[in-house]
């Protein structure tokens, strides 16, 4: 039987280790102030555990059995009342054998907290600013004007390194010192803060958020607005459409622009005046900056069929500004002669228009069949004619014959960019046409015969916009916005879908009356 030892010694116990809780916030959570340690019984007989109370921490337990190669488990845990400071402790412990002659073994661990008002935590000052307007097209001066310093504050007890920022799309940070100092608290950093180059017309806000090593952070809001650039001299409304009216039309309403003088210096106005428009009297010639004033412009009255696109222009001390105005005036075509075009009825006066034009003929035997499809080699053919047929030469395509009603025209159209046919090098001039090669075709005519429109519509406002082929996007646009080829009563362009020989006639009326000469 082995003799039972009077009392423990140094290595009849074993302690893990030391309790170090770092740096802690004031009035932390629990379990960031709360640790254990275990105290290890090496020995074969029962021990008696004992610690004794230290400044600033609670201890449990303070007294307990450990069993013959045994542990125990002790948690300690930093006050939560506890003040700023350091709390570097000495917990003294002691440990005697059950039953033994009550001579104890005497230990100790290092307990260690630092607590601190706030660990890690910065300040800006300002923290946002509303940077004013730049014009379009600024200059790299203009936006230095803008320039503005924001101060960062180290306001937390532990130093801190600067990290950069985040989120700074529209402007440039930069750091009036090192981009990565370490601040003390109470220490601060300028950073100075001015829009990109090149920004376009627009508001843009960003959180410009200011990093640390420590994941401290602040954001600062920053704003500027890029405004459209102004010429000296503007105009509202920029574009005049009067519309198209039939000879004989009585005085139309007047319609206001207002000119806008934009500059810093007072300009002096000229009296506009046009041929075939009536322009009133300026409400005032001499124009302080920044000042506005107005007149009226309408068609005069009498003026014979035609197209009266033009402008009216305002000028002043050098500077000037366009007003464009658009208005057509059409002689009404005399009643159909076909026998499937009754009076009145949906494309009638458009048939006699291009009928009397020499533009479109009919079918035989006194029909014009405005419900059948037109083709292809049908609307060149009209192309042709109202370009007034001139002499052709090149070549053409395989599957156009020789002598045909449209060979001329197919000609014509290719060595003008009006078609380039298909991929397989055809025409296909007995095909349908579809509403998008229609609004195409016209839309090259229109751009070989140099008339300029500045019409475009939006095509996503349509059902079915997504639906227009990338070739005829744009022509589709332009034909849209001038009115040419409308939507459908759903709501679609139908771009795939065909054209009569009626809906053909009545967009060459609309262009002939409004566009074409």
């Amino acid at each position: 039987m082995v003799d039972k030892p009077t009392h423990p010694v140094s290595g009849d116990i074993t302690v893990s280790g030391y309790v170090d809780l770092g740096t802690l916030e004031k009035n932390a959570s629990s379990s960031s102030r709360t640790q254990t340690f275990t105290v290890r019984n090496n020995s074969k007989f029962d021990m008696t555990f004992s610690a004794s109370s230290v400044s600033g921490y609670n201890v449990s337990p303070t007294s307990a059995a450990i069993g013959a190669n045994g542990s125990l488990t002790v948690t300690v845990e930093l006050i939560s009342s506890n003040g700023v400071g350091t709390y570097n402790r000495d917990l003294n412990m002691s440990v005697s054998f059950k039953d033994g002659d009550g001579q104890s073994l005497s230990f100790s661990t290092r307990l260690y907290a630092e607590v601190v008002e706030k660990g890690y935590s910065i300040s800006l000052d300002p923290t946002s600013k509303d940077l004013g307007k730049l014009k379009e097209g600024y200059t790299s001066k203009e936006a230095k004007e803008k320039e503005i310093t924001v101060t960062l504050q180290n306001k937390g007890a532990s130093s801190i390194r600067l990290d950069g920022v985040k989120g700074n799309d529209h402007f440039i940070v930069t750091a009036v010192g090192s981009e990565s100092a370490t601040l003390q608290n109470g220490e601060k950093a300028d950073y100075k803060i001015v829009p990109k180059q090149d920004l376009k017309v627009g508001t843009y806000t960003d959180t410009i958020t200011f990093l640390t090593r420590e994941n401290a952070t602040a954001a600062f809001k920053a704003t500027v607005v890029v405004e459209k650039k102004l010429a000296p001299l503007t105009v509202e409304p920029g574009t005049l459409d009067f519309g198209i009216v039939n000879e004989g039309y009585t005085a139309l309403n007047p319609k206001t622009v207002t000119v806008k003088n934009n500059t810093d210096y007072a300009i002096r106005l000229e009296q506009p005046a046009s041929y075939s428009y009536e322009v009133s009297l300026l409400t005032q010639t001499s124009l302080a900056a920044g000042a506005s004033t107005t007149f009226t412009v309408r068609p005069r009255t009498g003026l014979p069929a035609n197209a009266y696109n033009g402008v009216v222009e305002i000028w002043g001390s050098g500077e000037s500004a366009k007003v464009n105005v658009q208005f057509a005036v059409t002689r009404p075509a005399g009643p159909s002669t076909f026998s499937d075009v009754a009076a009145g009825s949906t494309f009638a006066s458009d048939i006699a228009y291009v009928s009397q034009k020499g533009l479109m003929s009919g079918v035989g035997e006194g029909r014009f069949n405005p419900q059948a499809p037109i083709t292809r080699g049908q609307l060149v053919t009209i192309l042709y004619r109202l370009d007034g047929q001139p002499a052709v030469s090149g070549a053409g395509f395989p599957d156009v014959a020789a002598g045909s009603y449209c060979e001329k025209a197919v000609k014509w159209a290719s060595a003008n960019a009006i078609t380039a046919g298909g991929k397989d090098g055809l025409f296909r001039p007995n095909d349908s046409i579809t509403r998008e090669q229609l609004a195409t075709f016209l839309f090259r005519y229109n751009n070989y015969k140099g008339y300029v429109t500045t019409q475009r519509a939006n095509l996503g406002s349509f059902s079915d916009g997504a639906a227009v082929a990338s070739y005829a996007k744009e022509a589709l646009s332009w034909a849209n916005g001038a009115k040419l080829v409308n939507g459908t009563a759903d709501g679609r362009l139908n771009p795939s879908g065909g054209a009569t020989r009626g809906q053909a006639a009545a967009i060459l009326h609309r262009f002939c009356v409004s566009i074409g000469k």
